[in-house]
């Protein structure tokens, strides 16, 4: 949605349309045509109840507040990850962190899951 400034009272126009009004089916073919959604789609396949599916949707999205996104967002705070100091980003927080790699050894060894599988799938790099 497009904002302006002006003494016009306010209105919203649908983009995807010509005629400024909101389809289903132009929602639905923007979604279909655009690259990342369609990358991710593997993510919907996943036998995992839907709260954690829209989860690692979000996490392939990058749009987790993590400190960085935040920051995007004129947040006004430390970007440091409060477990080792390093600038925290989804990236940092899922993997990078001595915390989130002792917790995916821990995963790995409970219930034997290879945890760059999970990664892959999550982060869209598989």
């Amino acid at each position: 949605i497009e904002v302006r400034l002006s003494d016009v009272p306010d209105s919203t126009q649908w983009k995807l349309t010509k005629n400024g009004i909101f389809t289903v089916k132009s929602f639905y073919m923007d979604l279909i045509n655009s690259g990342p959604i369609s990358r991710s789609l593997h993510i919907w396949k996943v036998k995992v109840p839907l709260r954690i599916k829209i989860f690692m949707w979000f996490v392939h999205k990058q749009v987790i507040l993590t400190k960085d996104n935040l920051l995007k967002r004129r947040w006004i705070g430390n970007s440091r990850c409060c477990f080792c100091a390093q600038d925290e980003t989804i990236q940092h927080l899922f993997i990078e962190c001595p915390l989130a790699k002792l917790l995916w050894r821990t995963i790995h060894i409970a219930f034997n899951i290879i945890p760059q599988w999970i990664l892959r799938l999550c982060l869209g790099r598989g």
